[in-house]
Order: C-alpha cells, then structure tokens, then sequence
C-alpha cells in the first residue's frame, strides 16, 4: 500500500513539474536547439539583437525574427532578449542548467538566462566561431576609421546589394562603380556611399570617429569580416559605421604624404585632413 502510495505521489509531482517547469523547445521549423551558450555584454556571442517585442518574447518569435533576417543562428537570453547572426563570435562554455528562465510570451519555453542564451541553428547550415576583423585595405581603399552615425549622417545608401550578400569588398565595389570616394558599412548588411574633397586642413565636421569596439558586426556574407554596428531593429537600423575613403582625391601637399602611405595601412592621424561633404 505505502508503496502504491509513493508511486502514485511521484507520478503527480512529475505531472505538476512538466505542467509549470519551462522546456527547451528543441526543434520549430528548420531551427534546432543546440544547447546553452554563454554571453558577456561586453563581448556578444550574436551581435545583431532583435529589439521592439520583448515583452512578448517566445522562441518562436525570436526565430522567425532570425530567419526573416537571413541568419543562421538565434538565441534566446535573459527571458526576453533575442539575439541573431551568421557566427558565433564568443565561445563560453557553460552548464546547461544556466538557461532556466522562461520566455516572457510563453512559460512554457525557455529563453536562456542570466548571460546565457539558448541558441539554435538553422537548417544544419555550417557556422564560424570567433570574432570578424577589419578590412584595413582593399583595392584602392582604406578604411578611415568607426565612426558615429550621426546625425547628420554623411552617406547616402547604395541600394542594389542586397542585405545578405553584404562584404566590404562588394560595398566598396559599388561605391566605386557609382563614381564615390567614401563608403561605409553599418549593422552588417548597409552600405553607404558619397563623395568628399580635401582642401588640406582639418576634420569632417560629419565624420566623428569612435571607439573601434562600436564596430564589431560581422558582414552578412561573410561572417570573418567587419561591416559596421548597431542594432538590428523591427522599423530601423542604428549604430556606428565603417568607414572607407579611397587613396586617389587628397589634395596639394597632403598628396605625397598619403600616397607614400596608402598601401597597405589606415591613414596616419597627424596629417590633420579635412573633408568636404558633398550630400545628397
């Protein structure tokens, strides 16, 4: 009878636990859960977050947002957080037990934890570990430096690359083809172009640099690379860019200078040049 008793009570409190403890949904679509990922907000593992329904936040919510993006890979974190991207920049390794918070949309769900992300990979597509570095030259181009966005911001957008077969080298191909001397990148997938002249004194009163960790986001088409920052957003695109600048339009004595230069380096700072903006 106390035997009964007890398989009967076990049986129970598993019933209780798999109706009010949350689960890692392990497969939706073409995604499958690949574990628990640490993060570190100074270091993401996925750069590109997906902002504006967190409060509503499920698993599925964040995926779709994911592949409606063009990535390869999603995680979940904090109950309400949701992160994509094409690699997985930071590798922590962490207890599965550490992705224990459920989704704010659905309680049922887990949407990783406390810096650890429940992380899902689309389609078994194969994906790059480590962070993406920048392209200091390519061409005839160098890449100035990360600057802010703005405003005002000094670019127009170059359309005809699509988001997902963005690189630094198809950008600055275009910029180029379209006749600019100046390209940036932001949020891994945007390009900008236009054109400056230097008149051989000073610095943009547009173009503010920042710090280099602001550009950290890896290039839709190639996740090695760095194309800009910012955020991936529901309505709009925010953050710092990557800035280029072609070696072939510096003026009077700054010329020599950038052309004995030029190859193969960024642009010294001492040279003092200034920029101006031509906007359209």
């Amino acid at each position: 009878m106390l035997a009964s008793r007890l398989a009967t009570v076990f049986v129970l409190a598993q019933l209780v636990l798999s109706q009010t403890l949350p689960n890692t949904v392990l497969q939706y679509k073409e995604w499958a859960s690949i574990g628990c990922q640490g993060d570190s907000t100074a270091a993401r593992a996925l750069h590109h977050l997906v902002t504006g329904s967190s409060a509503n936040m499920t698993v599925e919510l964040c995926l779709d947002a994911c592949a409606a993006g063009g990535f390869i890979l999603g995680g979940l974190e904090f109950g309400h957080e949701c992160y994509c991207g094409n690699a997985l920049l930071y590798v922590y390794t962490v207890p599965q037990g550490n992705c224990v918070l459920p989704c704010a949309g659905n309680a049922s769900e887990l949407c990783g934890g406390s810096q650890a992300l429940n992380l899902y990979q689309f389609a078994d597509t194969p994906f790059t570990t480590g962070p993406p570095s920048a392209v200091f030259e390519y061409k005839n181009w160098v890449r100035w430096a990360c600057i802010n966005e703005g405003p005002p911001f000094p670019f127009s957008p170059l359309p005809p690359i699509a988001a997902n077969d963005m690189t630094v080298d198809k950008c600055l191909d275009g910029c180029a083809a379209a006749g600019y001397n100046a390209a940036g990148l932001q949020n891994g997938q945007r390009c900008f172009c236009n054109l400056v002249v230097d008149d051989g004194i000073g610095q943009p009163d547009s173009w503010e640099s920042t710090n280099d960790f602001e550009c950290e986001m890896p290039c839709l088409d190639n996740a090695t690379e760095i194309c800009g920052g910012g955020l991936f957003q529901d309505s709009q695109m925010q953050g710092a860019v990557s800035a280029y600048v072609t070696c072939d339009f510096f003026l009077s004595r700054a010329v020599l200078n950038f052309r004995a230069r030029c190859r193969g380096s960024i642009f010294p700072r001492s040279l003092g040049v200034k920029w101006v903006w031509s906007r359209t």
